[in-house]
């Protein structure tokens, strides 16, 4: 079974045209659309895929139409294969629900359960809109906790948003990333994906599989005090599982060359 594993997309139909800061970036920044279809396309050439995974920030700040938007669009480019989101701090909850699942607006965290012929995708939602480092609260591991006791029957695959490791980079990670990972040592959890950072990492957690994926729009490189370097490359994780378990995991990374802007993010805050 192929898995593909894309992150932080920050999709709008139209960005708000700023000439400096942040916004200013990314109202530069190349559609991340292009760079999903060059991926896709990608991907196709070499595998059939099984399932698509997109760990947050599926929007910039995004409006009921960018998700309705969004997922007609990847709807179409995938057919008939499964997809699995999480949302990041830059989603907005109740526009998602609206555009994305064509329910009523709410503010609620977004869980998804996938369950497939050998293993389970749990997706547990730790963005707070606005909230760069993200939360877990407690009625969120209450839920976790309750999932994973019903799921021992096979190989879970847990997605967040955030990352959990804080020296992979200078980005903070989850808050509550110990408390997490103390709980789910006690399951049968054998690959732990997230996004957040638009850096590709690739590691090990208590025996668990640590996969994060690269951004699909743009990476930040800290240049020190505060200022930021913004460039165009873009990248995915592809895993190859057998049994319920990954196998083969492969990153791919996408250099344009073309540096976005540089932005001073002290001034940001």
């Amino acid at each position: 079974m192929n898995i593909l594993h894309m992150s932080d997309i920050h999709f709008c139909q139209s960005y708000a045209q700023f000439e400096t800061g942040y916004k200013g970036m990314i109202s530069k920044m190349t559609n991340p659309l292009e760079h999903l279809a060059i991926s896709l396309a990608h991907v196709k050439d070499r595998v059939s895929l099984d399932l698509v995974i997109v760990s947050g920030d599926l929007t910039e700040d995004g409006t009921v139409e960018d998700y309705r938007y969004l997922k007609d669009w990847l709807t179409k480019e995938l057919g008939e294969i499964p997809l699995v989101v999480t949302l990041g701090n830059h989603d907005i909850k109740a526009n998602f629900r609206v555009g994305w699942l064509d329910e009523e607006g709410s503010d609620a965290p977004y869980n998804e359960l996938s369950s497939f012929a050998d293993f389970h995708v749990l997706s547990v939602d730790s963005s707070v809109y606005g909230m760069a480092d993200g939360q877990l609260t407690q009625p969120q591991f209450n839920w976790l906790e309750t999932q994973l006791e019903t799921l021992k029957d096979k190989p879970i695959i847990l997605v967040t948003h955030h990352h959990l490791l804080e020296h992979q980079s200078s980005t903070p990670c989850l808050p509550e990333s110990v408390q997490l990972l103390k709980l789910i040592e006690r399951y049968p959890v054998v690959a732990l994906l997230n996004g957040h950072t638009h850096h590709a990492y690739t590691g090990d957690l208590l025996g668990i599989q640590y996969y994060t994926a690269g951004g699909m729009s743009f990476v930040g490189e800290d240049e020190g005090q505060g200022l930021v370097r913004f460039e165009e490359r873009y990248g995915y994780n592809l895993y190859t599982l057998n049994r319920g378990e990954i196998k083969q995991q492969t990153t791919e990374n996408f250099v344009t060359g073309t540096i976005i802007a540089y932005v001073n993010m002290q001034e940001e805050c």
